[in-house]
């Protein structure tokens, strides 16, 4: 008896562990007189289907912007890009976002204050977060 506990402890835990993703939520709970409450709260994230960049003009050998296409309306929503050169931030890849709806497809277009080499990262996040 006591094993089977154990084993569908263990399930669980595995279970939860699998069903976690990329975008994460809080929950606020209090605590007083001893006793206990539990709260939970779905998330779901935002896929990018398709990223296109735009070189600078006239340096094509720089990022000036990029183009998300996402899976749905993100009016309202904040959104962050980050190019990362192995773990590190890209120097100057500080961007405002946008969201549009561009001929049927939801998109998040990115601008860089400053236009980055394309040597200068190899990796491209977007981070979007509800308020």
């Amino acid at each position: 008896m006591r094993k089977s506990r154990v084993l569908l402890a263990g399930v669980a835990v595995a279970a939860a562990g699998a069903a976690t993703s990329a975008f994460t939520a809080s929950n606020t709970i209090t605590v007083t007189d001893n006793v206990a409450g539990y709260g939970e709260l779905t998330t779901t994230g935002v896929t990018v289907t398709n990223i296109a960049y735009d070189a600078a003009s006239p340096d094509a050998s720089k990022l000036h912007r990029v183009v998300f296409t996402v899976d749905r309306d993100t009016t309202g929503m904040d959104a962050e890009m980050t190019l990362l050169l192995g773990t590190t931030e890209t120097a100057g890849s500080a961007s405002t976002c946008l969201y549009a709806l561009v001929s049927a497809a939801h998109t998040v277009t990115c601008t860089l204050t400053a236009d980055v080499l394309f040597t200068a990262f190899d990796k491209t996040g977007l981070t979007v977060t509800s308020n």
